[in-house]
């Protein structure tokens, strides 16, 4: 839940209206979500920063409204400001995303340990996006970030790691990533895969409106499933669901004769 003017694919006028953005979590929840992510900044190609101040501005009415409509349901906050991350916390936010994995500021891993919450780290890095990222660099982003976790004693099963797609990782490697995602287990956290709606998948079918990529997320969702994601963050849950059966009958089929 992008609460956001001009994120890519769900960015709205209407991100101020909490009524609004309570309507959008009920349809999301009854479509099947088992979480949702709440994001203040957005941060699609050639975004806009914001200040901690204009991001919490943003995310306190509509989080503190989620929490009480839905006391048992996790919520997400996914930003990379300490100041934010904290008061997000505060008011009951049960997992801090980190869109740069602890590699921009390792406070936020204390501060997530003092709440007791669970830790997105998603891989990320500066560098020329037209260039390849191999699984070995990846897998080294990941086990600084775990061990920088480690330390403050957040256990991996507490974390999730996030490939960034489309973000650093970008071209090819998003493909290299997706169909070899089993490279990235073994080290006890989860895995989480962000893939909706991206400009990749626009690329591959020919889609140009982001918001008309479900079908195709769909599907990446229900392979991305078999290939070891534990994860999915997506837009339309209904038909993310839908493909996540089908993966489940496919993969039962595919086992032991």
């Amino acid at each position: 839940m992008n609460l956001t003017p001009d994120s890519f694919s769900d960015g709205s006028p209407a991100y101020e209206d909490v009524g609004y953005q309570l309507r959008r979590a009920k349809s999301l929840i009854d479509d099947g979500a088992d979480a949702l992510d709440l994001g203040g900044e957005s941060t699609r190609p050639g975004h806009q920063p914001v200040s901690a101040e204009e991001e919490w501005r943003r995310l306190r009415p509509v989080l503190r409204a989620l929490r009480s409509a839905y006391p048992d349901t996790p919520i997400s906050v996914d930003t990379y400001k300490v100041s934010t991350a904290e008061k997000a916390l505060a008011e009951g936010a049960d997992i801090i995303n980190d869109v740069w994995g602890l590699s921009l500021d390792e406070r936020l891993a204390a501060v997530v340990k003092d709440a007791g919450a669970g830790l997105i780290c998603m891989f990320n890095e500066d560098g020329d996006p037209t260039q390849p990222v191999g699984m070995g660099a990846m897998r080294e982003f990941f086990a600084r970030a775990l061990a920088l976790a480690s330390r403050v004693g957040i256990d991996s099963s507490q974390v999730l790691m996030d490939p960034g797609l489309g973000f650093r990782v970008q071209g090819q490697s998003i493909w290299r990533v997706l169909t070899h995602l089993a490279d990235l287990r073994g080290s006890g956290a989860g895995l989480l895969v962000g893939h909706s709606r991206k400009r990749f998948l626009g690329e591959a079918t020919g889609v140009t409106e982001a918001g008309e990529r479900d079908l195709a997320t769909a599907v990446i969702s229900a392979l991305a499933a078999l290939g070891g994601a534990d994860v999915l963050r997506v837009h339309n849950v209904g038909a993310t669901r839908q493909a996540l059966a089908l993966a489940r009958w496919w993969g039962a089929a595919n086992g032991p004769d």
